[in-house]
Formats: structure tokens, sequence, C-alpha cells
């Protein structure tokens, strides 16, 4: 026998097989046929097509990954799975077994949709490749494996979905924590664009430093590592433009009020630099 061996439990399509390891814990074996013609009670030995050990942290999670196998169809299972093992090789195990779960259920759900011909609009697209550009090309890259083998068409909202799982996936915040994140922020936009009485354009390159800048504040805040609080530039933007100054300020209150964090006026002071061009490039 190899270091480790696990005994197949259930068989869960030709790739894929619930079993118990050495230690008795619940596992999900995925690999290219590891299931084919096996059945309960059979050995696999480590050396073997294993390709993915699914460690799952509670009974919920295994009851929940065995659903996933019998409720999808076991091609589309076969290349999610292809999929998740691109992504995991890409990260070099940066990501969780529950992370995965998750990016499972996600998937699957979004190729059924799309083979109904369905489509969810995504409001964040452009701010998820300003914000998360890594991520965003790494599900986009990856997305062609899915494509290619299931002849579907994963449009740019869906990936910039996958893209903010796979940032989630990495500091361990949940989607509807990065989509709370992404809210926050949007809501941000809104406030300038009516504070200035104009339309930013999502995709300039200062729309980009602006977003990367709100980022960092969010991160800095959330982290609770100390803001810089000195710029001595910060008396002389509040002078120079005291309309994109006031905005900044409130942009910084709505921070402080909705992160409960300490920003300090430094900050304010570096947004009003963001906004000045913002209206500048409108002027031209």
């Amino acid at each position: 026998m190899g270091k480790e061996h696990y005994i197949i439990e259930k068989v869960l399509s030709n790739n894929a097989v619930a079993a118990l390891d050495k230690s008795r814990r619940e596992v999900i074996l995925s690999g290219k046929g590891l299931g084919f013609q096996r059945s309960k009670g059979d050995i696999i030995h480590d050396d073997g097509p294993i390709e993915k050990v699914f460690v799952l942290n509670s009974d919920s999670q295994y009851e929940q990954m065995v659903r996933l196998f019998a409720e999808n169809d076991e091609v589309v299972m076969r290349v999610v799975a292809e999929y998740v093992h691109f992504i995991e090789k890409k990260l070099e195990g940066m990501l969780s077994n529950h992370f995965f779960l998750t990016l499972f259920d996600h998937l699957a759900f979004v190729i059924k949709r799309l083979q109904q011909g369905i489509n969810i609009h995504n409001p964040f697209l452009y701010d998820v490749r300003i914000l998360y550009p890594k991520e965003y090309e790494l599900a986009r890259e990856g997305i062609v494996i899915i494509e290619n083998q299931l002849n579907v068409s994963i449009p740019d909202e869906e990936i910039a979905f996958l893209a903010l799982h796979l940032h989630g996936g990495q500091i361990n915040r949940s989607v509807s924590q990065m989509s709370s994140f992404n809210e926050l922020i949007a809501k941000l936009v809104k406030v300038i664009e009516f504070e200035l009485q104009l339309e930013i354009d999502k995709t300039s390159l200062d729309y980009a430093r602006l977003l990367t800048h709100i980022r960092y504040v969010i991160e800095q805040a959330e982290s609770k590592v100390p803001f810089e609080r000195e710029n001595r530039l910060t008396p002389l933007l509040r002078k120079e433009y005291p309309l994109c100054y006031n905005i900044a300020w409130k942009l910084v209150k709505i921070l402080q009020n909705m992160l409960k964090a300490d920003i300090p006026e430094t900050e304010a002071g570096y947004l009003t630099m963001h906004l000045q061009r913002l209206v500048e490039r409108s002027n031209t």
C-alpha cells in the first residue's frame, strides 16, 4: 500500500467518489476515471488517478458536495473539477477546501443557467476588472477549459463573479462579504458623481486609480493597520480645491461610519487629488 489509501463509501460518478481516509475522515476524491467500475468498499491508493482530495470541515459540507455530484450532469462536474484543479495549481494551495466547495457549487449553477439561456447582469464588472485584475485574468484564462469542453460561452459578467470568488478565497472572505465591499465602493462612486454632477468614465485610468485607492483605504481600515497621519499637501489641497476636498471628506466620513474605523484627514487629501483629476478630465 502507498502512504495513504482510501476506502470508497459511495461512487458519485466516473470521476469522483466519497471515501474514508486512513483516519476515517469523510473525503471526496476526484480524478479522471477515478470512479469507473469501482464500488463501495474498494480501496484507492494515493498513487492512483487522484487529482484532488476534498477534506470537508463538517457533515453539512460533505453532504453538500455529495449532493452537487448527484444533482449535476457528470460531464459538467468533470469539467468543473478540471477548472478547479487548474485554479488550485495556479494559486499553489492558497485556497481552502471549503472555498473549492463554493466554487464547485457556483460554477455548476452558472453552467446550468447558461445552458438554459439565462444570464445575470453583474453591476460590478468594471470595478472587479480594476480592483482584482490578477484574479479576473486567472478566471478568464481558465474559463477556456469550460467553454471548449461544454460548448458554452461564459460572458464577462460571470468571469467577474468568478474573480470575486477567487479573491475572497485568498483572503478568507465570503462572496457576500465581497459583494458588500463592492456595494460600499459603488455607493461612494454615486456620491462622487452626484456631488460633481458628472458621469465617470468607468474605463478611464483616473477611475482605476480612484478605485484602487478606495480599496486600499477599506482594506487598511479592516486590517486595523495604522494609517499615515501626516501629509504636508493636505492643507494646500484643502485650500486649492475646496469642492473636491469637501467631497473627499464626506467620503471619509461615510467610510468611518460604515467600517467603524478611524480614518485620518490625510486620506481626504489623497482622495482630493483623485477627484480633481476626474474634474479636470471632464472639462477637457
